[in-house]
């Protein structure tokens, strides 16, 4: 077994708990929005937009990266394995900017 297809459950174990961790980002994201008075929302919605899509393109990735990772161990292909591995560390960028943007939001 070679060590891509080794790390091929790591990687899916990691992309399923960032994809949760996203999730729960994703509910405090809509609920801050929720919370503003209809008014206001239209001050504050380009921000919560740049930062929502940018989460949820990591979500998707992540997934991506779990089922490649999973496919991976099942049939043997390492260079599947090496592909979700390179999804899960794009989707990692996505989800560091929109930290970056939120923490950066913070006056």
């Amino acid at each position: 077994m070679s060590s891509a297809i080794a790390i091929a459950g790591d990687i899916a174990a990691a992309g399923g708990a960032l994809a949760g961790l996203i999730l729960v980002y994703l509910g405090s994201v809509t609920a801050s929005f929720a919370s503003f008075q209809p008014a206001e929302r239209r001050a504050v919605l380009a921000a919560h937009q740049r930062r929502v899509w940018l989460a949820f393109v990591g979500f998707v990735l992540f997934l991506i990266a779990v089922a490649l990772a999973l496919f991976a161990k099942w049939l043997a292909i390492p260079c599947m394995a090496v592909t979700a591995l390179m999804i899960l560390s794009v989707g990692m960028i996505g989800l560091i900017a929109a930290a970056v943007l939120t923490v950066m939001e913070i006056k």
